[in-house]
């Protein structure tokens, strides 16, 4: 009995010593990766944000620019605008045509206040002057001409610099950026010239509300040189002293670069591209900005330790009063269940309270076994439940429609075409009534369509057609399954929503292609009046209680879509590519024959 109290008191101590060491390296390992963690996330988000401000301005302001470019483009390639600019001597009746449609061009800008001064020179001497600086400007001799970007041996220049309007009179002068165009025909002594002067407030306008981060700075990039935003304007900045490093950082965009300076403390540096013309914009802002939070994390961190040492401690404690064994024998057998080995282990049904827990694990065992097989069965059940009342949806639908279109015909053609339509509703009939048959070959279907498409033919008076593209591999559509009623409701869709509403001749066409690794794609395109990006996502979303009342609108694009997923898979179904005003093209991916083939 004097042996064992000593041993006894060695192993809670060792319980206790081996609790605490795992505990306080777990803590630390898990404070320290933690803090890292944090630490890089803080500044992911800081040099995204900052990222993501610079986007949304920068999209703004190549919106304007590209409209600026787009008048100057448009000047050299309208068919008169240009036979002016190139003709030596134009007669005024071409004069006054080019000065109308010019003007309507120009006055239709949406960038019309940031136009300074719009010259159009032509080669014979002829001169438009628009804009705000049109009114107070020098006269335009050849001498006062030749001063403006453009006209001397350098070249077009576009985006590259802000310099004072040269046909200004000294005391009105106003800064701008110039844009130029120069054209000549081929041999021609002479030249046409556009010149545009734009304020640089198309740049600093979209940035007023820009928010800055503290201690940060805006600047814009052109030309090679930096200029900073200050107070509505671009001032040259003092790039020589900058002396970046590259810095490596997730980004929203590839394109933005990330850079760091060491003057006056570390600067991180985002330079979004504009995307034109080698135009950045840029801010910065001192590091500090993010790693000031830190001391604040670390606090928390030590709080955490703290807490952890404690548990520590209670759960040394704790474990002292463990038996190994029978937790050992109850361990092992959890893990068979979690493994998926259910059956029960007597064993563990010893006469103590580690026994009840070990008949509970027993019970758990039977009741998740029963429980398993239950589940499966119900969800074959509920699956085939659902897959039918899908497919019932299509009957009545369809069924619905035909007649109309019979009821139609007979009315208007007294009788003309009813038979051909009455032996295709026949067809279609029979396919209906088959019975619970889920998957058909491509082919069938092919024929069932072929059947519906002919009576929409009588219906439209043969304003609608449906061309089906030539297979090469015939083996495929015999091969291929595909549900029953997959492409009719899709049909019947392109025709009352897309072709129908457009009130002109309609065309569908559908192609099959095989397709990576082993599928196969059929491509249903029609040239209706498409849908929003919205519409298309909404077409393929069960509908909701608010649209009970009209739910056969949507029972061709979601039921079809559900089926082929119940049936194959959900990599499998529809998607859609529309946009209003271009029809609609309804891709349905279906598994190749090889993959069906091995289905049991």
């Amino acid at each position: 009995m004097g042996n064992k109290k000593p041993r006894r008191g060695s192993i809670r101590r060792r319980i206790l010593l081996l609790v605490l060491a795992f505990t306080v390296t777990a803590a630390l390992i898990i404070s320290a990766n933690s803090v890292q963690a944090v630490g890089e996330r803080l500044e992911r988000t800081v040099l995204q944000s900052a990222e993501y401000t610079l986007q949304l301005a920068s999209a703004s302001i190549r919106a304007n620019i590209q409209e600026v470019d787009a008048l100057a483009d448009w000047c050299s390639a309208d068919p008169s605008t240009r036979t002016w600019l190139l003709t030596g001597s134009a007669p005024a009746a071409l004069r006054q045509t080019v000065y109308t449609t010019v003007s309507g061009k120009y006055g239709s800008m949406r960038t019309l206040p940031y136009l300074q001064r719009f010259l159009c020179i032509s080669a014979g001497g002829g001169r438009l002057n628009f804009g705000i600086n049109s009114a107070q400007t020098r006269p335009l001799t050849e001498a006062a001409l030749e001063n403006l970007p453009g006209f001397g041996n350098e070249g077009d220049t576009a985006w590259q610099r802000i310099e004072t309007d040269p046909l200004m009179l000294t005391n009105l002068a106003t800064r701008g950026i110039p844009v130029t165009r120069t054209l000549r025909n081929a041999g021609a002594t002479r030249t046409a010239h556009i010149y545009i002067s734009v304020s640089e407030s198309l740049i600093t306008d979209p940035l007023k509300d820009f928010a800055l981060i503290d201690g940060g700075a805006l600047y814009w990039g052109m030309g090679g040189e930096l200029y900073s935003v200050e107070s509505g304007a671009l001032k040259a900045a003092e790039s020589d002293g900058f002396e970046l490093t590259p810095y490596e950082a997730e980004t929203l965009d590839p394109a933005t670069r990330l850079f760091t300076t060491h003057n006056n403390g570390q600067t991180l540096v985002v330079c979004y591209p504009i995307g034109l013309h080698d135009l950045y914009l840029i801010e910065t802002f001192p590091a500090a900005t993010i790693y000031d939070q830190l001391p604040l994390l670390l606090r928390s961190v030590s709080i955490g330790l703290l807490i952890i040492a404690v548990l520590g401690v209670v759960l040394g404690a704790l474990l002292q009063y463990m038996v190994a064994r029978p937790v050992q024998a109850l361990q092992r057998q959890i893990e068979r269940l979690s493994s998926g080995d259910l059956t029960p282990d007597p064993g563990l049904e010893w006469n103590n309270e580690l026994g009840d827990i070990g008949q509970g694990i027993n019970r758990m065992a039977d009741n998740i076994s029963t429980l398993m097989e239950k589940r499966l069965e119900d969800e074959k059940q509920k699956q085939d439940l659902e897959y039918r009342m899908l497919q019932n949806q299509i009957n009545p639908h369809f069924i619905y429609n035909t007649l109309n279109g019979i009821k139609w015909m007979a009315t208007i053609q007294h009788a003309d075409g009813i038979a051909e339509m009455t032996t295709a509703l026949s067809n279609l009939l029979k396919s209906v009534s088959k019975g619970n048959e889920k998957l058909v070959p491509l082919e069938q279907e092919l024929a069932l369509l072929d059947d519906y498409f002919t009576i929409q033919q009588y219906r439209y008076g043969g304003t609608i057609t449906l061309t089906i593209a030539p297979v090469e591999d015939k083996e495929l559509l015999s091969r291929c399954l595909i549900p029953r009623f997959t492409l009719q409701p899709l049909v019947e869709n392109a025709i009352f929503h897309g072709i129908e509403p457009s009130g002109r001749a309609g065309e569908i066409t559908l192609t099959i292609t095989r397709e990576e690794p082993d599928n196969v794609l059929l491509c249903l395109q029609d040239n209706g009046v498409g849908m929003t990006p919205e519409q298309a996502a909404k077409a393929l979303q069960e509908p909701g209680p608010e649209e009970a009342a009209a739910k056969f609108r949507h029972v061709g694009m979601w039921n079809v879509h559900r089926r082929l997923q119940y049936s194959f898979g959900d990599v499998y179904g529809l998607s859609i590519e529309s946009s209003p005003g271009k029809g609609a093209s309804v891709m349905i991916r279906l598994p190749g024959p090889n993959i069906q083939g091995e289905k049991p």
